[in-house]
């Protein structure tokens, strides 16, 4: 990602445009201009900026008189966005104190260090401009009430905890499975075997095992369908370990989580669950809907709300 990022930053020097347009000796002590190649395609970064959201030109080489310097970032010359957020505020005052002034044409309050001070800062403000716009329209938050998140959890307990409760008998001995529950009351009500998340589980297992699907190359395969949505790694963060305070792993019944640990349990299905039903109550969406939504937004979510985004407000 840093690798395109650098280089949809390089900048052509105002002596190289002045060499790329300038007389070349022909043939008999003449002159001839030399054709300018400027390629016209630009790397786009991780986030897929369209061309046309992009307001870097190669052939501008001085500032505009009405833009106002202030505006710009002070490392690449691309409009900040209007209302950068905490963490993009943060991250400019980080790269700021490891800079020092370069004045030039297109951003005399422009800022020099090395790339890898201020890659994150481009990376970062292209995403806000671009995609917070457009987050906005399809009415994902741009900022969420970190401090109220654990009480909101709180009361999914009950729903949580059936869910828990609902031993999965296709991976349990018969010889261990309690018989207290009549088969008819636990046919009409399964939350867990009608659990979208848990059914992901199982289907997961049985293609590949658990360990393949709780191990790294699982998580890599199946990220979207185990992450909290627009929460991102923070939200992540904050619910999972909510929800070791509530149901801590040690606590499980030995045959309640299988063919899972219980902590890999709450990870994969305890966690989206409790995502789910918040969205579904941020958004007012039925069930169905606030499913799509939390799988489209993971990754406007792990880059929105990155887990030091907590460090920052």
């Amino acid at each position: 990602m840093e690798t395109q990022v650098l280089r949809s930053l390089a900048r052509v020097s105002p002596a190289k445009r002045a060499a790329d347009g300038s007389d070349m000796e022909g043939p008999g002590g003449g002159h001839r201009k030399r054709s300018r190649r400027i390629s016209r395609e630009k790397e786009l970064d991780s986030f897929a900026i369209d061309g046309e959201d992009s307001d870097s030109d190669l052939d501008d080489i001085f500032l505009d008189p009405s833009v106002d310097p202030a505006t710009l970032c002070p490392w690449c010359d691309e409009p900040l966005p209007p209302n950068p957020t905490p963490h993009l505020t943060s991250l400019i005052e980080g790269a700021r104190r490891r800079s020092y002034p370069d004045d030039r044409p297109t951003n005399p309050l422009g800022l020099r260090a090395a790339p890898m001070v201020f890659v994150s800062v481009c990376q970062r403000h292209r995403f806000e401009r671009v995609w917070i716009p457009r987050a906005r329209k399809r009415g994902w938050p741009t900022s969420i009430d970190w401090g109220r998140l654990r009480g909101r959890i709180e009361r999914l307990k009950g729903e949580l905890k059936a869910i828990i409760d609902d031993i999965d008998e296709d991976f349990v001995p018969e010889s261990e499975y309690s018989t207290t529950t009549n088969k008819q009351e636990r046919a009409q009500c399964r939350p867990r075997k009608e659990n979208e998340f848990w059914q992901d589980v199982v289907k997961n297992v049985r293609q590949q095992g658990s360990r393949q699907t709780t191990g790294v190359r699982g998580q890599f395969l199946h990220f979207n369908k185990t992450q909290p949505g627009y929460y991102g790694e923070l939200g992540y963060m904050i619910i999972h370990q909510t929800l070791c305070d509530f149901f801590p792993p040690a606590s499980f019944d030995p045959i309640a989580a299988l063919p899972l640990t219980p902590a890999d349990f709450i990870a994969h299905v305890l966690v989206p669950e409790a995502a789910l039903n918040l969205i579904m109550e941020d958004l007012d969406l039925p069930r169905g809907d606030a499913l799509k939504t939390l799988r489209d937004s993971v990754e406007y979510g792990v880059a929105m709300f990155p887990v030091d985004e907590g460090e920052n407000g």
